[in-house]
């Protein structure tokens, strides 16, 4: 880039000389063809040399995005399910989009055009003070009112980008939720109202652009008008300057080309104004979200979990999403390694709160969670879940192949594959896929059913051996067949495990060495599928449904 200004730098001079020699009628046609020569080769060598820099500036422009985007993506794993659940989607999908690229055009070409208009603005001007100082000194007159002028407007177009871009964030949150209930906004006609609400966003969107819009419109308007009015002060002042012979005519017309070449810089300026402030606003969004640290993570000592047995011992512990509302309240339980624990209660009970504790997802508010004796806050984080097998309420399937879902990146032996296949009941189901295994289940296991996706994210996480098993309403999507039939080889199967299970149907908990009944966040009873029945009215009632419900099925 510093060769490019150079030569440019170079070529005006050249020209001085040609218009010289002719003004001066002592015509060299010899002269005047090496020095037209001598433009070509450097207008060639400026070309070859612009293409390296603008190349070089591509690679690093991009790199600098990838960095911030691997960066961003690191982070935002790292954040606990607290900080998520407050954060939208669309929000952080407009940091890993439109915000990075605006920081890549910034700090890309922004920094680069930085570095070029310092260099080939001060060298021309520099230039043109050697010529003549006061020509220069009445050219730049315009100049204070330029730069006064684009600081006002940079101001106002940081803070409408700003506006813009969370304008942004809303919009694409609002279209990605659109698409992931498409279902039920065919099933409930909702077409309408939420095509009203995106026109809607998307008006906001576009109003707030266009105040955008109108800012960057004027400031290259802005910039021709000056820098045409140091032509015109140039024009006739250098006019009267030749007329006395101060300067030849060769210097006046070296000097309008040197004007310009100072007229990329100034509007440049203009330019990078823009890429600036942009940048700096998205940048600025982007450090909220890098600076955001999560509540759950590990110590700065951690304690390693060394081979883990199972027990786990709940110690009075409390819990809330929200610091004044408890889920949570007084729990103490016991388990013991290799058992089997069921939890069932009313719905809103805190069942799924209970068990995402155990892998911290989230902090406890009160209490204590031991694994082994040794407090789980104490622990480092992936020493803790590489112990925990979880599966969630909500069977989460990537869109990959179902064989891609199951094993996860895991090497397993086709006996073992066949093994979970066989109890989680997908033997009959992955017969009859078009590919096997290797069937696409689409985006979130769109081309399955409810109870099938329940499945292969069962079969997941069992095929995940660890000494703690969590299954969080594993067959609440199957049909009472299918989930006896699972919970029988559940049974059967050797885990050597941990074991707890949540669920609302009794059949799955039966079998369960001890039963917690949750209620209003309490341990309201506990004990084996014999004793709920004749001490806790909730469990005999919803067994005594569910098995008219069995009866009546079959």
């Amino acid at each position: 880039m510093i060769i490019v200004d150079a030569m440019q730098l170079v070529i005006p001079q050249i020209v001085k000389n040609a218009i010289d020699t002719l003004s001066s009628a002592s015509f060299d046609k010899k002269t005047l063809i090496l020095q037209c020569a001598l433009i070509i080769f450097l207008g060639l060598f400026m070309a070859v040399f612009r293409y390296g820099w603008r190349n070089l500036l591509m690679i690093s422009a991009r790199d600098v995005e990838k960095g911030i985007r691997d960066d961003l993506f690191k982070h935002v794993l790292s954040l606990d399910m607290a900080y998520l659940d407050k954060v939208k989607t669309g929000d952080i999908m407009a940091h890993a989009t439109s915000d990075i690229n605006h920081i890549r055009m910034a700090f890309g070409f922004g920094l680069i055009v930085l570095v070029d208009t310092i260099l080939l603005g001060g060298a021309t001007l520099a230039i043109m003070v050697w010529t003549h100082p006061k020509l220069t000194a009445i050219a730049m007159i315009p100049m204070p009112f330029l730069i006064f002028a684009t600081r006002t407007l940079g101001k106002k177009m940081h803070a409408f980008h700003k506006t813009a871009q969370e304008s942004f964030s809303q919009l694409t949150e609002l279209v990605r939720e659109s698409f992931f209930g498409i279902r039920i906004i065919k099933v409930f006609n909702f077409e309408g109202i939420i095509s009203n609400k995106v026109e809607n966003a998307s008006t906001d969107y576009f109003k707030k652009n266009l105040k955008r819009a109108f800012v960057t419109a004027l400031i290259k308007p802005l910039l021709i008008f000056f820098l045409n009015l140091s032509t015109l002060v140039v024009i006739f002042y250098g006019g009267f300057l030749v007329m006395k012979q101060v300067i030849t005519p060769g210097e006046l017309v070296a000097f309008f080309q040197y004007l310009g070449i100072l007229a990329w810089p100034v509007i440049a300026l203009g330019w990078m104004t823009n890429l600036f402030q942009r940048g700096m606003a998205s940048l600025q969004r982007i450090n909220t979200l890098l600076d955001s640290m999560p509540e759950v993570s590990s110590p700065e000592n951690p304690n390693i979990l060394p081979k883990v047995a199972g027990n786990i011992i709940f110690e009075d512990v409390s819990f809330g999403y929200d610091k004044d509302k408890a889920i949570l309240s007084n729990i103490n339980l016991k388990i013991s390694q290799g058992n089997s624990i069921g939890i069932s209660g009313p719905p809103g009970s805190g069942k799924s709160s209970l068990i995402q504790l155990i892998p911290r997802l989230y902090n406890v508010s009160g209490g204590k969670i031991s694994i082994d004796g040794i407090d789980v806050n104490t622990l480092d984080l992936n020493s803790l879940r590489q112990n925990i097998a979880l599966m969630p309420q909500e069977a989460f399937l990537f869109s990959g192949t179902i064989k891609e879902n199951i094993l996860m990146g895991k090497n397993v032996d086709k006996e073992k594959l066949d093994q979970i296949i066989r109890v989680c009941c997908l033997k009959d189901t992955i017969e009859k896929m078009p590919e096997g295994l290797d069937t696409i289940v689409g985006e979130r296991g769109i081309n399955l059913s409810g109870g099938q996706k329940q499945r292969i994210a069962l079969a997941r996480t069992l095929m995940s051996k660890k000494p703690i098993i969590i299954l969080d309403d594993p067959i609440s999507q199957m049909d009472t067949n299918t989930a006896s039939k699972i919970i029988s080889q559940l049974n059967r199967m050797n885990f050597n495990s941990t074991f707890i299970i949540i669920s609302h149907r009794i059949s799955a908990l039966a079998s369960c060495d001890t039963i917690f009944i949750l209620k209003s966040g309490r341990i309201n009873h506990f004990g084996t599928h014999e004793k709920l029945i004749q001490t806790d009215r909730f469990y005999r009632k919803s067994y005594q449904v569910q098995q008219f419900e069995e009866g009546y099925e079959v």
